[in-house]
Parts: C-alpha cells; structure tokens; sequence
C-alpha cells in the first residue's frame, strides 16, 4: 500500500497550522487587515488539508464486497471539495480586498515589523509545503499543491500589502488581492472541472486510443466490442472483447489474450484489463452453425448428414443427431424440437427441419462376404492397371442392406491427386461393371 501520498499531506496540514497561529498573532498586535485575511486563508486551508487527509486514507483501503473497485473515487471526491473551497477562497479574498478599500484599514506601525516578520515566516512554509506536494503527481496532492501556491501567492501579497502600507499605500495590498482571487478562481473552476470528468468516468482519451490501436493491432483479431475504460484514482480499468476465428483453440486464444494485457501494460502504468473473447460466428459456413447449434445440447453426442435442399417450395433441412440409445423417445422428440426451433429462429429461410435421431455410438449390424471368386476378380481388375504398384486389402462385406468393397492400394507418391482420382473413378466403374451394380465400392489410394 502506497502511503506516501498520506504522508505528503500530512506533513503539509501541520506546517500550515503553525502558519495560522503565526499570521494571526501578527496580525492581530498588527491590525493588518491583510496579514489577518491570510491568516483565515491558511486556515481554511488548514481544514481543507484535514479532509484530504482524511479521504486519502479512506482511497487506501483494499476493496471490499461494497466497493469492488476500491476506494479510490474517495480521492476524487476530495479533489472535487478541494476545488470548491478554493472557489470559497477567491471569493473570500476579493470580499476582503473590496473591503479594505471602502473602509480604508490602516496597520499599526509599531508592530508592522512583527507583521511582516509572520509573513515572511509564511513564505518559508510555503515554499516547504510546495517543495513537499510537488514530488506526487496525484490529483489529490495536487489539489494540495494548488492550495499552497495559492498560500504563496496570498503571502506575497500579504508581504506587498503590509509593506507598502507601512510606506504610507494603503490600497496596494488590496488590488494585488483582486488579482489573485481571479487566478484563484480560474485554478478552482479547472480542477473541479478535472474532478467532475472522472467521477463520470470518463476515459481518458488519449489512453483509450492507444488501447483501441493495440487491438486493432494484433493480427488474430477479428474485432472487438464492449470496449470500455473507467480512471479509478491512479488505477485504471479495461474490459474488452474480442472476436476471434472459431477454429483457435483455449490454449492460443490464451496467448493472444496474454499479448494484449502485455502491451497494455507497457502503455499504460497500474491498469487491469479484464478480456473476454468470443468466437466470430461469420466464419462458420451454415453446416457449422447447424451442427454447433445440434451439440448445444450436452445430450446430442454427434450430428451428420447435414443436407440443404433448395425446392420450389423454399429451403429444406434434413440432418441426423446421435443421443444415449437408452433414452425415452419423449425426451428425444423434446430435444430435437428444440433443436429446430432455434434453427428456425436463427434461419428463417429454412423453411421446414426434418431431424433424423439415431442412437450412439452408431453401430449398422454386418457380414463379411468370404467369396473368394469375388477376391480374384476385383485383384485382376486391379493387377491390369499398371500405375497400381501394390495392393494392401480387400474387404467385402453387407451392412443395412447394402454390399461394400474396400479397397487399399498404393499409387506412385509424384502422381498428382486429380491423375490418381481418375484412376480410381475408373477402377470403381469397372468392379461394378463386373461384379454388378449394387456393390459400393471405396478405393483409399496410398503413397508407395
């Protein structure tokens, strides 16, 4: 816990106590209207200070279940006080300074020395309270710092005011008051000005446009949105989303997530970035997006045959869902209406959703044909082709009704891909030819 802003105020509200006994002594055995109205500014910057304290200890406290973000904008609000009271103070200084002038107060000469001796005593301070407050760079010092230029400013005026009075000028003190209670106010109206900004929490716009380049930055980004930044005090907050491509995995969308806050943290000091990361739906083609939509559900364990027909009569979607073979048919059906309500939601132009339910795993009942006459015709058929250099299995077999040759052989590896697809179509046609029509017949080509 940083306590030095504490500190720095600390040591200022007691210097400028002793500044208030001092400038009042003096000017009472004085009867220096100007020495006795700086003494009632240090006063009330004496107050002020106290209530800086007393907000910067409470902006230190860690946060808790009513302040998650901490106690911070404590500090803000006391940097708002302070503003305002140096408005109470311009006010007060021009009041005095009118007065002065109406009324003609003239100090007592005997002890105007012990005045300007107060005053002087006052410039010391000052300056040691200036010298103090001007190491932080806070917006709570600051304000401090404001008031005890403002102390100075007031106590060279002072100075300007008793010592010319002595010479016999009465109004000298009170004009150069005027003049500062304009400076004063223009301070005043600019840091509460500053202090209303952030308690709106606004974000700082230079930051949050170094921030925005950084995403738009980084290359795996598709985009981002709920970009937002807030100024707590000296810490600042960040929360983004990002877009990324559905097909990155945890692990990546974790290093992307972990280069941004990086770079972020090398622009921008005491910042926590909260990231969520989302995948971009655009990128998915509409068999994706079906089947992710299939699978939302925990008790759909696969999806194929995802087919869409264009008909006169609009789109029609038929796809196939695998679920627990136990499972009552009455849950089944509730799951898949389900299913095709929210297709129909996010696809309007589907006009109509057949769901096919399967159990899973998918398992077809079958038996392997043990022909050899079948074997040696299909191995002729292939030993005729002279880019086949080795045949590895044949597999016959019926399954659902159906009869299947698999087949795997291996073809020269420079052959390009289109010449071996030739090959095989052809291959396939002449097995069926010979061995007729009703067999379904897969070659898996291999590189020799």
């Amino acid at each position: 816990m940083d306590t030095s802003k504490f500190k720095a105020l600390k040591l200022s509200f007691y210097a400028i106590l002793s500044v208030v006994l001092v400038e009042f002594l003096g000017g009472l055995l004085a009867n220096s209207m100007a020495v006795l109205s700086d003494s009632a500014h240090a006063l009330f910057d004496a107050l002020t200070t106290f209530w800086l304290m007393y907000a910067v200890k409470l902006s230190l406290k860690p946060p808790d279940e009513e302040h998650t973000y901490g106690h911070s904008k404590i500090e803000t609000l006391g940097s708002l006080f302070g503003g305002l009271s140096l408005i109470g103070i311009s006010l007060f200084i021009l009041y005095e300074a009118i007065t002065r002038i109406l009324i003609g107060t003239k100090i007592s000469l005997d002890f105007a020395p012990i005045a300007v001796s107060s005053v002087i005593y006052t410039m010391i301070v000052d300056v040691f309270r200036i010298s103090i407050l001007s190491k932080s760079s806070t917006v709570i010092i600051k304000t401090n710092l404001f008031h005890a230029i403002a102390d100075f400013s007031s106590t060279v005026i002072a100075l300007i005011g008793v010592s010319v009075s002595w010479m016999g000028f009465n109004y000298a003190d009170s004009l150069a008051s005027i003049i500062l209670s304009i400076i004063l106010g223009f301070l005043s109206i600019k840091l509460i000005y500053e202090s209303s900004l952030e308690l709106s929490d606004i974000a700082p716009k230079k930051d949050y446009q170094q921030i925005k380049s950084i995403l738009e930055g980084i290359e795996d980004i598709k985009g981002f949105k709920s970009f937002r930044m807030r100024k707590v005090g000296e810490q600042y907050f960040v929360e983004v989303t990002i877009l990324l491509s559905p097909k990155i995995d945890i692990q990546k969308a974790h290093e992307i997530i972990s280069k941004i806050e990086e770079k972020i943290n090398n622009v921008i000091k005491n910042v926590t970035t909260t990231i969520h990361y989302e995948p971009i739906e655009e990128e998915l083609s509409l068999t994706e997006k079906i089947e992710k939509i299939a699978l939302k559900s925990g008790d759909v364990k696969g999806v194929h045959q995802i087919i869409v027909t264009k008909t006169r009569d609009g789109y029609i979607l038929t796809l196939h869902i695998e679920m627990d073979p136990n499972m009552p048919l009455s849950k089944a059906h509730q799951i898949s209406e389900k299913i095709e309500e929210e297709i129909k939601t996010k696809f309007p132009a589907l006009q109509k959703t057949t769901i096919h339910i399967e159990s899973y795993p998918r398992t077809n009942e079958g038996e392997i044909i043990n022909d050899e006459n079948i074997t040696n015709q299909i191995l002729k058929i292939l030993n005729l082709n002279q880019k086949i250099k080795k045949v590895s299995t044949i597999r016959v077999y019926k399954s659902s009704g159906n009869k299947y040759i698999d087949i795997a052989c291996s073809f020269p590896e420079n052959l390009k891909i289109e010449e071996v697809h030739k090959e095989i179509s052809y291959i396939e046609d002449i097995i069926k030819t010979t061995l007729g029509g009703e067999y379904i017949v897969t070659i898996h080509p291999e590189p020799v």
